[in-house]
Order: structure tokens, then C-alpha cells, then sequence
């Protein structure tokens, strides 16, 4: 009896040692839980400090356009005047996302590069679904409206109108590419990031649904509407982009370079549209923008 008593009460001690550990073991996992979820929250606020973060060496303003009695924004990103003084070149962005959604603010790392390379950046709003309940046709007339402005206004901003690039991604690069088109003033040159061009026979059929054929009367971009005494011309495309083939753009820049234009053409195996985001892909971001003032610097050499 005494030893069955002496075994009870060493398995009930081992059984109290056994749930201590357990309980101390459960507080540590516990512990680590909180600690890497603390660690979480302080890299997220460092994230929002740093999207925050406005550069020194460069203004920040809003200027403001009308496009048929809407009133309608777009952010300036000024170089530092005393690195460089004098009339600058200038770029302007159209954000994309499918004439639906998005800010500005979609193109402000590639603009703040660009004005720490002494270009008056600008990015422009516009029309969309999301905000205005409008089809692509108020983008395209908000596009046009917002280049003749930046255009007309180029001595507000000391820039120099002759040497103002158009640029923008995916149907932000459509609208770029139609700004000339509408308004018959043409730019420095084109930067354009995946666009929606459409192929040479008006296709496919779910992009033409999606961004139109014609807006006004006028074509929407494809190798039909080049012209020989178009501007030099960047286009950057992802080889596995769906939602834009590669063959589209591949066409128009063939296209371009048999009518005598000075077409470039930058593809990315395995990328998909949107490769070139900040957000996105730091390391393509950087690629693209690379190109971008590459080619900008050249194109503004030649002239």
C-alpha cells in the first residue's frame, strides 16, 4: 500500500512538473508571437514613414487643369533650381488601371527620380470609373486636356515645352500616346510602360471591349495610326503580360521603325503586366527606369 501511495504521488509531481513545462513552453511560443508581431508593426511603420518621406532637393505642388468643367489635379515634382538652373526638360505621367481605379501618386517614385535628374516631373489625374462613373473616352479627353496645359504652362515651371516627354503605364500609356492625336501637339517623346496598344487588326477582341477603337472619330493606337514624323518612341513590355500581348506592341514598334521613327522596344522575359511598379518589383522598377533616362538623355541630345 505505502509503495502504490509513493508511486501516486511521484506520477501526480511528475505530471505538476510536466504541465509547468508545458505552461512555460506555451508562454515562450506565446512570447515569440508577440515579439515577431511587434517586430511587424515597427517594419510597417517604417514602410509608411519612408512612402512619406518628401526629398529635399525637390518642390512638391498641385497643379490644377479643367477638362470639360472638371476640375482635375495633377502632382509637380520640381528639380532643385540651384543644381539645375534654367529651362528644364519635363515628363509627364498617366497613371494606369484599366480607366477604373488609381491616383497619381501611382508614378511617384519614377517622378521623384526623374526630378532628381533635373526633369520637371508631373503626374496627372483624370477621369475614371471609380470616381467619376465615366467610360474611356473622358480619359482619353482628360489625357489631352492635361498635355495641352502642361504644354501652354511650360514657363510657369521654367520647363521648356519642346522637350516634354509623355509617358504613363498600361491605359495611362494608351492616353499618352493619344494626347498628339487629339490635341495635334506633339511631345519631346514617348516612355511608355506596357500600354494598351491595340494589334493590327483592331484586337484582340477583350482588350478593343476594354479600352475602345476610337475616341472623337480618332483611332485608338495601333500600327495603323504611326506616322512617319512621329517622335521617338520607348515602350517597355513584359513577354508574359495577358492582359496586353507582347505581339501588339511588337507590331507597332515594327511598324514604326519601317516608316523611319526611332522606336525602342525593351522586353522582359517572364514579366507580366505591371511588371514595372515600385510596389510591385523593386528590381524592375529600377531596370525601367533606367531605360527611361537613357533614352530620354539621347533623344534630348539629338535635338
Amino acid at each position: 500500500m505505502r509503495k502504490q501511495l509513493k508511486k501516486c504521488i511521484a506520477l501526480w509531481l511528475m505530471g505538476l512538473l510536466a504541465a509547468g513545462s508545458l505552461t512555460a513552453t506555451a508562454l515562450a511560443e506565446e512570447n515569440n508571437i508577440q515579439s515577431e508581431q511587434d517586430e511587424l508593426a515597427k517594419r510597417q511603420e517604417k514602410v509608411i514613414a519612408d512612402a512619406s518621406v518628401r526629398d529635399p532637393e525637390i518642390t512638391y505642388s498641385t497643379e490644377y487643369y479643367i477638362s470639360e468643367g472638371e476640375i482635375l489635379s495633377i502632382d509637380m515634382y520640381i528639380p532643385n533650381k540651384e543644381k539645375y538652373p534654367g529651362t528644364r526638360p519635363g515628363i509627364l505621367f498617366f497613371l494606369g488601371g484599366g480607366f477604373s481605379i488609381g491616383t497619381p501618386s501611382a508614378f511617384r517614385e519614377q517622378a521623384e527620380i526623374c526630378a532628381k535628374q533635373g526633369y520637371v516631373a508631373m503626374s496627372a489625374s483624370y477621369r475614371i470609373l471609380a470616381t467619376h462613373g465615366t467610360s474611356p473616352r473622358e480619359s482619353y479627353i482628360d489625357g489631352a486636356a492635361a498635355w495641352k496645359y502642361v504644354h501652354d504652362n511650360a514657363a510657369k515651371w521654367e520647363m521648356d515645352a519642346d522637350k516634354i516627354f509623355l509617358s504613363g503605364g498600361s491605359a495611362g500609356g494608351t492616353i499618352a500616346s493619344m494626347c498628339e492625336p487629339i490635341t495635334g501637339i506633339s511631345p519631346a517623346g514617348y516612355v511608355l510602360f506596357n500600354p494598351g496598344f491595340l494589334d493590327a487588326n483592331l484586337g484582340p477582341e477583350k482588350l478593343a471591349n476594354s479600352i475602345g477603337t476610337k475616341v472623337e472619330q480618332i483611332p485608338i493606337t495601333n500600327p495603323g495610326t504611326i506616322k512617319a514624323e512621329m517622335p521617338p518612341v520607348l515602350i517597355m513590355h513584359g513577354e508574359s503580360d495577358t492582359t496586353v500581348p507582347i505581339v501588339n506592341v511588337r507590331q507597332y514598334v515594327e511598324k514604326a521603325k519601317e516608316l523611319g521613327v526611332d522606336a525602342h522596344l525593351v522586353a522582359y522575359p517572364d514579366m507580366t503586366h505591371g511588371f514595372f511598379n515600385f510596389y510591385r518589383d523593386r528590381a524592375h522598377f529600377y531596370l525601367t527606369m533606367g531605360e527611361t533616362l537613357k533614352f530620354m538623355e539621347a533623344v534630348l541630345k539629338t535635338e
